[in-house]
């Protein structure tokens, strides 16, 4: 099938798209669920004799699981669009659904979906997942956004 770019245009075209992601994107911290690691101990006393051994004490260790992407910042206005919006009853004040919408690259966007994501923090700030990922692409690059919520 025939095109209105050429294979030379698309790469310069895409070349323009990611020097635009690389001069406007800044670092964003993705927090996954952390790994958990059991700790076993044993008895401190053996236990006296023919009454059994001391009970077996089970500890845990979390692992922080965390990850430093390059990422587009975009504040959404949400003023005009009062659906978008919910009551936050301890304050009662309006907080925007999906306010800020994240652009990742593929490589953020299979670390975001393998696992449980916890957080992402930005801008001294904690957001969740507002709604699904979107996959946009341009001319064969691939970019994925996010609309992202302010954790209360």
């Amino acid at each position: 099938m025939s095109s209105f770019v050429s294979t030379s245009e698309k790469q310069v075209l895409t070349g323009l798209y990611g020097n635009t992601f690389d001069t406007f994107s800044r670092d964003i911290v993705i927090y996954k669920q952390p790994i958990k690691q059991a700790l076993i101990t044993g008895p401190t006393n053996p236990g006296i004799f023919g009454f059994g051994d001391g009970q077996v004490s089970t500890q845990y260790t979390y692992t922080p699981v965390s990850g430093v992407y390059p990422a587009i910042v975009r504040y959404v206005n949400v003023h005009g669009n009062v659906s978008a919006a919910e009551v936050v009853d301890e304050t009662n004040t309006f907080v925007g659904i999906g306010e800020v919408v994240i652009k990742v690259k593929p490589d953020c966007y299979s670390f975001i979906e393998n696992g449980q994501t916890d957080k992402f923090t930005f801008d001294g700030k904690d957001f969740y997942f507002a709604g699904k990922a979107k996959a946009m692409p341009f001319l064969g690059a691939l970019f994925y956004t996010y609309q992202l919520k302010v954790k209360p």
